[in-house]
């Protein structure tokens, strides 16, 4: 039997509904930090708005403290702050804590940066690192997430995850050699997905809020319809009897657990998509509206404006990749 290629490719890989929308979701990095601290040293982070801040300890421990709060990780252990909070953390002795801007950071490239402080005791690595969410999705997904997330070797499965991404950050980070700094993004995004997928993986139904809704044998079937299929032409009778419901409980059950109507998730969910493109794609924004469903430049722009508070032009001169 030949290898088909086409075949190959073409198959969609199966996952849970929850697995496949966080492997959809792109971080977009502000900024790294590869940080060489020794004994004493203490730092304070500032509250960043619609960002997640981690850390991960690549050799020795580090302290942190949030809202009166104290735990400590240990090499290969990771620290994620999804709401962007501020907190502190220090070798757990010094209690002089320097604010982050006045740190003596050095910039290698325009998002990665270095950083060596303290005194002349055991050292201890860091990679830290500044998520910037803009993505409607991502802030919807970080409504349900708490103040922190920790991963450390108690969890065997996601702490296996993230000492193997540790052993492969701490090569790229070493020497920052062509093509490191995104090698770098990439593994970070891995790191922090596995952490939310370890976090929502031990909520009950009632905590998972409208994510709970994908599990649904129904509901979830007509999410999964308009996820794959954004641009068709949609209506509520069309959802309604393509998973096996009347058109009114279909509306209501729809509405109860994810809440928002159908139609208004299919809006939220093709505009998510286009925001995507908006900053990883330079296809023209008619190619985008057309891709997502919308039959004019101008119907997709007055929608995404609607929805998203910007207009596509402004989202795509804030992040566009160069």
């Amino acid at each position: 039997m030949g290898f088909d290629v086409d075949k190959r490719v073409s198959t969609k890989i199966s996952d849970h509904p929850v697995g496949k929308l966080l492997n959809g979701l792109r971080m977009e990095s502000a900024f790294f930090t590869h940080s060489t601290l020794r004994q004493p040293w203490a730092l304070s982070m500032p509250v960043m708005a619609n960002c997640m801040m981690f850390h991960l300890v690549l050799e020795g421990e580090a302290h942190f403290q949030i809202d009166g709060e104290s735990f400590k990780l240990n090499k290969g252990e990771f620290v994620l702050f999804p709401q962007g909070d501020g907190h502190w953390l220090s070798d757990g002795h010094c209690c002089t804590y320097t604010a982050l801007h006045d740190l003596p950071i050095q910039a290698v490239t325009e998002r990665y940066e270095t950083l060596e402080y303290g005194g002349n005791g055991e050292e201890t690595t860091l990679i830290c690192g500044v998520m910037l969410f803009q993505h409607p999705l991502a802030i919807k997904i970080l409504g349900i997430l708490p103040d922190k997330i920790v991963i450390d070797a108690s969890q065997h499965d996601s702490s296996h995850v993230v000492n193997t991404m540790s052993a492969l950050i701490g090569n790229e980070a070493k020497s920052i050699d062509v093509g490191a700094e995104a090698v770098i993004a990439r593994l970070a995004d891995i790191i922090v997905i596995a952490a939310m997928r370890e976090h929502l993986g031990q909520l009950g139904d009632s905590e998972l809020g409208w994510l709970n809704a994908l599990q649904d044998d129904r509901i979830g079937k007509a999410m999964t319809l308009i996820h794959d299929k954004p641009a068709k032409h949609w209506s509520l009778e069309e959802l309604a009897l393509a998973v096996g419901m009347s058109r009114t409980s279909f509306a209501q059950q729809f509405k109860k657990l994810v809440g928002n109507s159908p139609m208004e998730y299919l809006t939220e969910w093709r505009l998510s998509l286009a925001y995507s493109q908006l900053q990883l794609s330079k296809d023209s924004m008619l190619s985008i509206a057309l891709e997502i469903g919308y039959q004019s430049e101008a119907a997709f722009s007055r929608a995404f404006k609607k929805v998203i508070g910007k207009s596509p032009s402004e989202v795509r001169k804030a992040y566009q990749i160069e």
